[in-house]
């Protein structure tokens, strides 16, 4: 699932990339050389199955395949675009900073592939337990749209592909039953993203985008009943499907 993602945002930012001729008649057009926005979005968040490693005193598991729960993917972000380039390329550049949350929370009693030792014994299977997670990735991406319908009364375009790439930090709390806290914990962050934004008005736009995003967490819990200190690294490959609306300064 992770080459996938990868892979539409290559074909679709070799499909923009290819498109780079000016576009018709904004040789004519008044456009300003900075483009401000903020935005905010929401839609869905689809996890894809991770390998859960577990480490406590006598324990030491891989579980396979873990199934994480699809969840809302809300957020927003602000940022700019430059046209200076657009006379030469056809296309602007720009970046932005980009806040994203949703909760791939595990599945309870699903019954998986293991491979380690409980005890000193093999084990085979496991059963896992329900767990609450949750969120939040702060990234900063670097951005380029190809402005299609550029007209006076709409300078950046009717409509406009774009796509992108960055990196950040993905802040995750990890619940599981019988902890005496949560694990929290804040690691680098990866996200790659396709859209299109569709103009109504002139500062005023419509999105939809797909992003991928990557980050891997070892969180450390405390067991309620025995005192024990137990380890659960996990990896969060996630698809996100969003629409969001968009004000232009």
């Amino acid at each position: 699932m992770k080459r996938r993602g990868l892979l539409v945002i290559a074909m679709m930012t070799t499909s923009l990339f290819a498109l780079t001729w000016p576009a018709a008649g904004q040789d004519e057009v008044r456009v300003k050389p900075i483009d401000l926005y903020i935005s905010v979005f929401g839609g869905v968040a689809l996890p894809s199955k991770t390998d859960v490693m577990e480490v406590s005193p006598g324990t030491n598991v891989t579980i396979h395949d873990v199934k994480l729960d699809n969840s809302a993917s809300i957020g927003g972000k602000i940022g700019m675009y430059t046209t200076q380039f657009r006379g030469s390329s056809g296309l602007d550049l720009g970046g932005e900073l980009d806040i994203t949350n949703f909760s791939p929370d595990q599945k309870g009693n699903q019954i998986l592939n293991a491979s380690g030792t409980v005890g000193g014994v093999p084990v085979v299977a496991a059963v896992t337990n329900p767990v609450n997670i949750n969120s939040t990735l702060i990234a900063f991406n670097l951005l380029a749209r190809k402005p299609f319908g550029v007209t006076q009364d709409l300078p950046n375009g009717r409509w406009s592909p774009y796509v992108g790439i960055g990196g950040g930090i993905q802040t995750t709390t990890f619940e599981p039953p019988g902890s005496i806290k949560k694990g929290r914990q804040t690691d680098p962050a990866f996200q790659g993203l396709v859209g299109v934004k569709v103009f109504l008005v002139q500062h005023v736009a419509l999105f939809g985008e797909y992003k991928f995003t990557h980050a891997s967490h070892t969180f450390e819990t405390q067991d309620i009943t025995t005192g024990a200190i137990i380890t659960d690294k996990y990896t969060f490959n996630v698809n996100h499907i969003v629409a969001g609306l968009a004000v232009h300064f």
